[in-house]
This record gives structure tokens, sequence and C-alpha cells, in this order.
């Protein structure tokens, strides 16, 4: 995939003859869809360590975006090479359009490159490390199981540590965090929402048990209901429902999960931060027309609250290729009243994927194959 380079225009001030020539430099650009922002958010090189991923031992991430719908199956081309064919999700013929049936990208584990590394930490020196009397090498012990967290030996006492309510609160947080890593395990997820369930854990650690569950949320049904319920019934804290929201943004390819937050925005008598972070999650989903449709309604409504327009703008950079949006965008830039909305619009127009990226806390591999988790920045 070739990858063309994409400039932010930081138009504050600019008017008349100014104004008028950038909006054509910038129109006379083929605008990206949400494909080309990821695969440039791919293309990135930041250090960051390896972890494994959770699905399988020994395995990383490959990225496949969606090149085309036919015969109603979602087409993936993949950056190892691999073509992907996956059924599309509830089609809709009689709407005139494929129903917006496929996500904008799909991640699948493969191999990793790491996989043939030797160790640095040998078992029985980290068992030793996690077992350490003084907390502070406990912590560190935890952070450094990472790259271990697919074997019993690791994975074994960082569940109990996450389970220990005489374990420090920062340290049992870590483990929910590394765990992450692994919560393709049954016991990894019973684990991780035994922290959840009966909401008498502290706040700070059922916020990340939530989030830890982002790595298996688009593969696991029972998982998918369990997040989804936390946000429709059961969960009653604030923080801990949007962490439960942001844990969805892996599985908004999939109708339940979708269709929780559309709801949400649609019909619910939300906090603004709430609304945003629903608004964050459906990123993932922008390739489905009707989450594109409600993206735009929102910009367009003007009783909507200002924050959350603006992300909504923000979230249509991952739809810009639709020439509804791209005509939506360049309506803000030309003739908004609002300087913030239309700076939005042009971020939107022309978006950054390094914060594309980071907004809308999406994991991305680096160059060499290794893979960063959203939970890495939070």
């Amino acid at each position: 995939m070739i990858l063309r380079s994409m400039a932010f225009f930081a138009l504050a001030g600019m008017a008349g003859q100014g104004w008028c020539a950038e909006m054509e430099s910038l129109r006379a650009q083929g605008l990206p869809d949400a494909g080309s922002i990821l695969a440039q958010i791919q293309a990135q090189q930041p250090h960051f360590p390896q972890p494994h991923f959770p699905s399988a031992p020994q395995t990383t991430l490959d990225m496949c975006v969606f090149t085309e719908f036919k015969n109603n199956k979602c087409h993936f081309k993949c950056e190892s090479g691999a073509t992907l064919i996956e059924p599309a999700v509830r089609p809709d013929f009689s709407s005139g359009e494929p129903a917006g049936a496929c996500a904008t990208h799909i991640f699948r584990p493969v191999p990793s490159p790491f996989a043939q590394f030797n160790k640095h930490i040998d078992s029985s020196d980290l068992r030793d490390l996690l077992r350490d009397p003084n907390p502070e090498v406990r912590k560190a012990a935890v952070k450094a199981s990472r790259n271990y967290i697919q074997n019993s030996y690791a994975q074994d006492p960082v569940r109990d540590m996450l389970g220990n309510r005489n374990e420090r609160l920062d340290i049992r947080v870590e483990a929910a965090r590394v765990l992450s890593h692994a919560a393709g395990y049954s016991r990894v997820r019973d684990e991780l929402t035994e922290a959840i369930r009966y909401g008498n854990e502290p706040r700070e650690l059922r916020v990340m048990a939530y989030k830890a569950l982002w790595s298996v949320a688009g593969s696991h049904s029972s998982v998918q209901d369990f997040l989804t319920d936390a946000v429709k019934y059961s969960e009653k804290d604030r923080e801990a429902r949007r962490a439960a929201i942001w844990a969805l943004f892996s599985a908004v390819g999939n109708s339940r999960p979708q269709e929780t937050l559309t709801d949400l925005l649609k019909y619910g008598n939300e906090e603004e931060e709430t609304r945003i972070e629903a608004i964050k999650s459906l990123y993932n989903a922008m390739g489905h027309y009707r989450v594109r449709d409600l993206m735009m309604d929102m910009v367009k409504n003007s009783n909507e609250r200002k924050p959350v327009r603006l992300a909504a703008i923000k979230a249509l950079s991952g739809a810009n290729g639709d020439s509804r949006v791209k005509s939506l965008l360049e309506d803000i830039m030309e003739r908004s009243s609002d300087t913030d909305l239309r700076l939005a619009a042009i971020g939107a127009a022309s978006p950054d994927p390094a914060d594309i990226r980071d907004y809308f806390h999406l994991p991305y591999k680096l160059e060499n194959g290794g893979f960063v988790s959203p939970l890495d920045r939070e």
C-alpha cells in the first residue's frame, strides 16, 4: 500500500483569497478514509516494548483493511499480504446500499516475530520478584511480566495479585493492565470480570478491569454481552460505565455493541463525557452508513453540546471519502461562524494519523511487527 503524507492546515485568521486558495488546495487532495488513516497509523515507528497478543501464545496482530463489498461478503487486505473474506454484518439491501455491512478494518492474530527471542528473566527469577516484600519491586515485576504473560509461571501469580485485596491497589491495577494481553484465557477473563461484577472493588481497579477486556470484546460474545449489559443496565458508577464504553471500541463491527452505543447517543440523556466516549468507540464503525449518518446529524445539530459536536466532527475523519461527509466538512470550513468548528473540520478533512490514533485510543503495529496496546497510554 502506498502511503500518502497528510498535512494539517492551521487556517485560523486567514480570510479572502488566502482562505479560498487553501480550500482549493484541500479539495485537490484525495481525501482519506478510515482505512488510509489506519494504514498511516501502522506505518509510524514509536519505540514501545513488544507484548504478546492474548488470543494465542507467541502471537501478535495483523491489521486488515476493508477493500470491497462483494456478493454479500466483506473483503479485507492484510499488511502481511493475506486476503480475508468475512460475512457481512446484518446486510440491508432495501436501504439502497449494502448496509455499511463491513468494518473499516479488522485484526487477526499471527505468529509474533519476537517468539524466537530469548527471555531475559527466567521463570524462577520472575516468580521470586512477584513475591518480593518490597511493593515497588513487585510492581516492576508485574510490568516486566507482560512479555511472559502467556506462560503459567507469570500468569498465575499476576492473576492472584489482581484478586488479592491485601495487595497494594496500584499493583492490582497494573496486574489488570498486563492481563489484558492474556484475556484470551478463560481464567483471566473470569478474574477480570470478578473484579467488576459485584461493585465492591475500588473504582480505579474496576475501570482498568473493564478496559482490559477490550482485547477480547470483538471475539468473545460473552464479553460483548457483559460490557453491553454494563453500559445499558448494571453499571451505576459513571467512570466505570465509561470504561465499559471504552472497551467496546473493538467490538462495534458487531450489531449489539454498535446499537448499544448509537442508541446511547440518540436516545439517552447522557453526560457530555459519556457521549464523547461513545463517539470515540464508534470510530471503528464509521464504515457503517448508520453510524456516519448519526455523526453527521450530531454535527449539524446546533442544540448539541459543542464538545460533543467537535468529537463527532473528528469521527467523520474516518468517513470523509463519503461525498456527503466531504460536503459537510467543506461547508463547515467555508461557512461556520465558529472558529473551533472550522478548525475541527479542517482536521477531519486532513487528519493527522498520530492524533487519530491517540484520540480514538486505537491499537497499532510497529514496522518491526511489535504491537502497541491502547492500555499502554491509559
